[in-house]
């Protein structure tokens, strides 16, 4: 995307929220005309800082170690996601306003001065706890999956899975150390890493995940394309992942092998693919789970780690027993959860497909955009696999 069309988007996406939201705020506050100014100049400062932020960090590079540059991306995401919850909130409660209205026109004062205002604070206190949560950092989930086809030999194997880290602007190298260190902790003996792991270039970000080399599994470290790493350079971000010896799955696959009690070697096929988007951007990045399936050698089971959870519907025509996904954040905080839940199939969890397939969502091991994680922690995911 131009420069031109990314701040003509980002322009009027932040128009659009910050002008609904002052519109809300106006009729339902009953404020003085000094209040009024002031609610007028707040949404028209957030709207400058929603637009400069992101071009500045986008176009122009800017680095994540400038402490300027870190209060204001962290301010303008912030109140991204302060005015983004107003909007929603206050468009909700004028639709009920209404149709209560239109019902029984005598029943006017659902959405009084004082519940308006109890609104506002409910929303601006839920959006501080959301942000004490965030900063409790990623949770560990601990989850069994049964696989009626899995070796015996993998009876009890366990892969650690992060998604959606997203070291950028408001995260660096301090989380992508804990991170690292919670997960080494866990002993795991495969580590998965479902996409979106980076929000900037490589010049920008490759001090900040230098900690991420230090991830290691008796049976390997693997990595996919996740949407974000497409926005700053795909191929030379899995250059530079290659080069912490991860193992960089291209619409590709590997056999893991393990000896059972008798000394037999038996295997699954653990494959990736590029995420759904990457075909927007290259021809080669297209998603496609069949090829990641083939393999010369016939295998009972088989593991596909695909960012986006909607690679669900080709993934168990291709055969696939397990998906493991990231992508939705389980909508990282509420009410944007409700809306994530409404428009994923697969949101949040495991789920079970059909008789064969089954699914698990991380619900991502850092956050992207407002620093606010109000009900749905992030994870990092230790699966057990059973047979």
């Amino acid at each position: 995307m131009s420069m031109i069309r990314f701040a003509v988007f980002f322009s009027l996406i932040s128009m659009i929220v910050t002008g609904s939201s002052y519109y809300f705020l106006k009729k339902r506050l009953n404020l003085n005309e000094s209040g009024n100014n002031l609610l007028f100049w707040i949404h028209v400062i957030s709207t400058l800082l929603m637009v400069l932020g992101p071009i500045l960090y986008r176009v122009y590079h800017t680095s994540v170690a400038n402490k300027a540059n870190f209060v204001l991306q962290f301010t303008q995401y912030y109140l991204m996601g302060w005015i983004g919850v107003i909007v929603i909130t206050f468009g909700i409660a004028e639709i009920i306003h209404q149709a209560i209205e239109k019902f029984d026109p005598s029943k006017r004062i659902f959405l009084t001065e004082g519940m308006a205002k109890g609104i506002l604070a409910t929303i601006s206190i839920s959006s501080l706890v959301g942000f004490v949560q965030l900063k409790m950092g990623p949770k560990v989930e601990r989850v069994t999956v049964k696989l009626p086809n899995l070796p015996k030999a993998f009876d009890g194997f366990t892969i650690a899975q992060l998604s959606d880290v997203h070291i950028g602007p408001l995260l660096d190298r301090d989380f992508a150390r804990q991170i690292v260190d919670q997960t080494l902790e866990l002993k795991a003996d495969l580590i998965a890493l479902t996409g979106d792991f980076v929000d900037g270039t490589i010049e920008q970000l490759h001090e900040h995940v230098l900690p991420l080399k230090d991830l290691k599994a008796d049976h390997g470290v693997y990595f996919i394309t996740g949407n974000h790493e497409y926005y700053s350079g795909a191929d030379e971000w899995l250059n530079h992942f290659e080069s912490f010896g991860f193992h960089v799955f291209r619409n590709s696959n590997k056999l893991i092998e393990k000896k059972n009690g008798n000394g037999e070697t038996e295997k699954f096929l653990l494959a990736g693919v590029f995420d759904i988007q990457g075909e927007r951007f290259s021809p080669a990045h297209k998603c496609d789970p069949f090829k990641a399936a083939e393999h010369h050698e016939p295998v009972s089971c088989k593991i596909l780690l695909a960012h986006n959870p909607n690679t669900m519907k080709q993934a168990k025509e291709a055969g696939f027993h397990l998906q493991l996904s990231g992508h939705t954040h389980a909508g990282q905080f509420y009410p944007f959860s409700w809306i994530a839940r409404l428009v994923h199939d697969y949101y949040e969890g495991l789920y079970r497909v059909n008789t064969k397939t089954q699914i698990y969502v991380n619900r991502g091991t850092g956050f992207w955009g407002p620093p606010n994680r109000l009900g749905k922690t992030s994870e990092i995911t230790l699966i057990t696999l059973k047979s």
